[in-house]
């Protein structure tokens, strides 16, 4: 190891183990501080913080050595001083930081003082000790309004117990946000004192304050909850949920109650659902996912035949969080209520809790159903879990009513169950279109590169619309081999064999879409084959080539074919691989395009390559594509390309540009080339 590093690690080593003191550390320059805590004195909100960030880095810095108190000092010492309410205003941020119990006598006298209070508390509410506290309290009697509601505030955040008797004395004041304020701290102590007073003003107060009381009451429950000590928790909880009281606050009771409730709980959820007030019911089902012991499902599910549809609904969903089977008979026979909003939630609960058995009562209403239920059984279908499940939906596609054999079908694609295949393959030649359509369809999702043969087997016997499908499925798994791996290896093995021309055709379009290089010689020596089909196969499968590789072959055939079929083929197939072409120049491509706008038979081959043209990022391009904003069946075309152009030659060529863009705007029908236009215009 080289000698420098290892003096370095022991260097670490040693002062990572404290052996060295903190005066070794580099010491705080003092005297630097004090003159920028100096210069800080008349800042003000909007003027440059630069000075304040030094100061900021200096406690930073100083922060776990001796200095850091001399720096409390001065900044205690600041406080005093005639500086600004922002210079102060950041003094007491940093103190609330670092500050300590020393700090108290500097920030106390500010507690009393309207302007100062509230950064004062800041600081004070996070520095911890006895002292702070006995400051607080000792400026809440001389403090008034804001300055007072806001101490009160900070004693309730510091849990001061000690301030009990204090703040118990202010429920009555006759300022109702100190009241208020008062009665809030109370409920943040967690102290029985506290709550013992909480529990005399509930009987004694009114209005909003009585609300606030309710609530800060409710607090020491909760405190008490969290502690473990149910028995007191459940008595406040008892004394809250009285008929009387307001309903948010009964609520908020009730779910204490069902949690502090232990064995009693299902009793506890049982006697809610049973309430005549819909929100006590609706309270209940939404606790069922804290207290979701099996035998407190079972109880709850009991009742939903008696609850009202909307709780049903609630009902069902919250079995179904709650991830309990014990529900299940439940929520099937909720499948066939007589309400469709609680029918659609059963079928979602199902998704959650189903298994096997669940599997064709999924199936059928999925089938059957239109709407929000055969949705709901659809997804609830797909996400059922298991390998059971799987196996159970596999099983049952033979034997199948067709509405159902597709919806199983479906369901082999949803969930990719590679297993299928076997049976989709099978499917792939049922009497049912809707099921030829799907299972060809979920083969691209399932099927690998080892189920390519079969594929091909069932694309060349397959004719029409089924043969044009199969051709993408096969397409589609081909692609899941890995480039160079031989992913036109099956296509062409089963070439020789097709005597038939439609699948000799078939299979040519196959190779085309898969771009396999091997491919590619096939393909040509297509082109001159006797049968004009073939031939027409082979242009076809060249013009879809992922790559400009068989450009010249098309541009030759666009050139000289006398079947006007093939040479329009060849012409956009040709147009297409000029706009893949990575490696020729901006001037390369252009004269491409030119010879391609010559040989256009009509409009729709003259509209594609000016498409292809926007993608050119050229001057040249621009003048091309300009050329044709007269023409009115090519003008739209034109427009849209000047416009895409225009925005990488304005800069470069910006009187020409604007010229074009202006003609643009002048005969545009385009809300969106307007748009586009002007705004370039606007480029200078």
């Amino acid at each position: 190891m080289n000698r420098l590093v290892k003096a370095g690690l022991v260097i670490g080593l040693i002062l990572s183990f404290g052996f060295v003191s903190s005066e070794a550390y580099a010491a705080v320059d003092i005297n630097t501080f004090d003159q920028l805590l100096d210069k800080a004195k008349t800042y003000d909100y909007g003027k440059s913080r630069a000075d304040l960030i030094k100061i900021d880095n200096m406690i930073v810095e100083a922060s776990g050595k001796p200095e850091v108190k001399e720096i409390e000092k001065r900044l205690d010492a600041f406080l005093k001083t005639d500086a600004t309410y922002a210079a102060k205003d950041f003094v007491c941020r940093k103190l609330s930081i670092t500050g300590t119990e020393a700090s108290v006598p500097a920030l106390a006298p500010m507690l009393t003082d309207q302007r100062y209070s509230d950064m004062a508390r800041y600081a004070l509410e996070r520095i911890p000790g006895a002292t702070v506290d006995k400051a607080l309290r000792e400026a809440l009697p001389k403090a008034a309004g804001k300055a007072k509601t806001g101490i009160i505030n900070t004693i309730g955040v510091r849990g001061d117990k000690e301030a009990v008797g204090l703040l118990s004395g202010l429920i009555s004041d006759s300022n109702e946000a100190v009241a208020i304020a008062a009665v809030a701290a109370l409920g943040r102590i967690n102290d029985p004192a506290a709550t013992e007073t909480l529990a005399r003003a509930k009987d004694k107060t009114k209005g909003a304050l009585r609300t606030q009381v309710l609530d800060a009451y409710l607090r020491c429950a909760d405190c008490h909850a969290a502690k473990g000590q149910k028995d007191a928790a459940s008595a406040i909880y008892k004394q809250l949920y009285d008929p009387n009281e307001p309903l948010m606050i009964r609520i908020a009771a009730l779910r204490g109650m069902i949690i502090t409730a232990g064995d009693k709980t299902s009793e506890m959820v049982v006697e809610a659902l049973k309430s005549e007030e819909p929100a006590i019911q609706t309270a209940a089902i939404q606790t069922l996912r804290d207290v979701a012991k099996t035998e407190v499902v079972k109880a709850a599910a009991a009742e939903l035949p008696n609850l009202g549809t909307v709780q049903q609904e609630q009902m069902l969903t919250a079995l179904a969080d709650c991830g309990d089977r014990a529900a299940l008979p439940t929520i099937l026979t909720a499948v066939k209520s007589n309400d469709y909003g609680v029918r659609v939630a059963a079928l979602k609960a199902l998704g959650s809790l189903g298994d096997v058995s669940t599997v064709e009562v999924l199936v059928q209403t999925a089938a059957t159903k239109r709407g929000a239920e055969q949705k709901a059984a659809q997804e609830s279908l797909y996400r059922l879990g298991g390998e059971d499940i799987d196996k159970a939906i596999i099983g049952k596609i033979p034997d199948a009513e067709p509405k159902s054999k597709v919806e199983l079908v479906i369901s082999c694609d949803q969930r990719n169950i590679t297993a299928a295949v076997p049976v989709l393959m099978k499917a792939v030649q049922d009497s049912d279109g809707r099921v030829r359509a799907e299972a060809i369809k979920a083969l691209r999702t399932v099927a690998g590169p080892q189920d390519l043969a079969g594929l091909i087997d069932l694309q060349l016997a397959a004719s029409g619309g089924d043969r044009n499908e199969l051709e993408k499925t096969v397409v589609t798994v081909a692609g899941k081999i890995p480039e160079g791996k031989g992913r036109a290896e099956k296509v062409l093995a089963a070439l020789p064999a097709a005597k038939d021309v439609d699948a000799r055709c078939s299979l040519l379009s196959v190779l085309g879409k898969i771009g396999d290089p091997a491919g590619l010689p096939v393909l040509r020596e297509a082109l001159s084959d006797k049968d004009e089909k073939v031939k027409e196969a082979g242009v076809r499968g060249l013009s879809d080539w992922p790559s400009p590789a068989p450009a010249a072959e098309l541009l030759k055939i666009a050139r000289e074919s006398k079947n006007e079929v093939q040479k329009t083929l060849a012409l956009r197939g040709y147009i297409r691989l000029i706009g893949l072409e990575g490696d020729k120049s901006a001037e390369e491509i252009i004269k491409m395009y030119q010879e391609a706008m010559a040989l256009a038979p009509g409009p729709a081959e003259k509209r594609m390559v000016l498409s292809g043209l926007a993608n050119v990022n050229s001057f040249e391009a621009l003048q091309m594509a300009g050329g044709y904003l007269d023409d009115s069946e090519l003008k739209q075309e034109a427009e849209a390309a000047v416009v895409k152009i225009a925005a990488s030659t304005i800069r470069r060529h910006s009187g020409e540009t604007k010229e074009l863009l202006r003609k643009v705007l002048a005969g545009t029908a385009s809300e969106t080339v307007r748009d586009e236009a002007q705004r370039l215009l606007k480029i200078q």
